[in-house]
């Protein structure tokens, strides 16, 4: 892919709370949106050209914002080409889940319907590998197309295994790498099946999940122990820090209840890390992304 040098339609000042789920941030210098691939390239060429520090985001479901804002670019991933042959996928990597999930029904394809209700683009899902009801999305991965930040005149298509998929971690956690095209594997299966099981995951997330409130997802990895189970024991349900709130309704989230900040967020964490190594003596590791000044 070539690089050019184009004039590309930043947004000056740009409220990042609006982009991202936890509803929390202050402002962007300058945010642009992708919506093709060639633009997601050749912008983040420029801010290198330009020595502008700059973030790629999809969703923003798995980030908190800092509060004083991001002192560069933020680079929003719209693209959204989707092909099929067969039972075979290749999505660009700032389509939806959501999107590809309805998709993949209508053409009674099986690989998507566990993800049911989850907030993400296809680009935040690899690289986090994103699980839910036993399935992870790198079970359906063939190969993945990127572009290592040192080259950009240069496409990559990492197999499989050279993504180094492991619980909710791969490969592009590095943030060495844009991700850009995904080729998945899907199954034929009976579209009725596919719907129950579809409608059954978004019920029980709906029910066991604070779906109503602005939240970044899970706060702290799975280990040895299931932190949301151990928050829940010791009676940390509830537990604020201003408008950031432990959930009551699913001890491994932090909810915003209304104007929660960054700060809110990050002492609530350190507290709850603190009370459950005091009384545990369990280390807690955070899976959402604090993305600072």
């Amino acid at each position: 892919m070539s690089l050019k040098n184009e004039k590309f339609e930043f947004i000056k000042n740009a409220k990042l709370k609006n982009f991202c789920t936890f509803k929390i941030g202050g402002n962007a210098d300058f945010l642009f949106i992708a919506k093709n691939t060639q633009d997601l390239i050749n912008v983040y060429y420029f801010c290198l050209k330009h020595n502008m520090k700059c973030k790629i985001i999809g969703l923003g479901s798995n980030l908190l914002f800092s509060d004083k804002g991001f002192r560069g670019v933020v680079i929003v991933n719209k693209t959204s080409k989707t092909l099929f042959r067969g039972n075979t996928l290749y999505s660009d990597s700032g389509c939806s889940i959501g999107s590809l999930i309805q998709k993949c029904i209508l053409r009674s394809l099986s690989g998507f319907e566990t993800f049911a209700g989850i907030p993400s683009t296809v680009g935040g899902a690899i690289t986090n590998n994103m699980g839910a009801f036993g399935r992870e999305i790198s079970d359906i991965v063939e190969w993945v197309e990127c572009y290592h930040k040192s080259d950009l005149t240069k496409k990559l298509r990492l197999t499989k295994n050279e993504c180094n998929f492991s619980y909710r971690d791969s490969i592009f956690k590095s943030n060495d790498y844009i991700i850009t095209r995904i080729k998945f594997n899907l199954t034929y299966l009976d579209r009725s099946k596919i719907q129950a099981t579809f409608r059954e995951c978004l019920e029980r997330k709906k029910t066991t999940q604070p779906t109503t409130l602005p939240s970044a997802g899970s706060v702290f990895k799975r280990s040895q122990i299931i932190p949301a189970k151990i928050i829940d024991e010791i009676g940390l349900k509830g537990l604020n820090q201003g408008d950031a709130q432990v959930s009551t309704k699913h001890a491994g989230f932090i909810v915003n209840t209304g104007n929660a900040t960054s700060e809110d967020v990050l002492i609530l964490i350190q507290r709850i890390k603190e009370i459950v190594f005091n009384k545990t003596g369990h280390i807690l590791t955070e899976e959402i992304e604090f993305v600072n000044e």
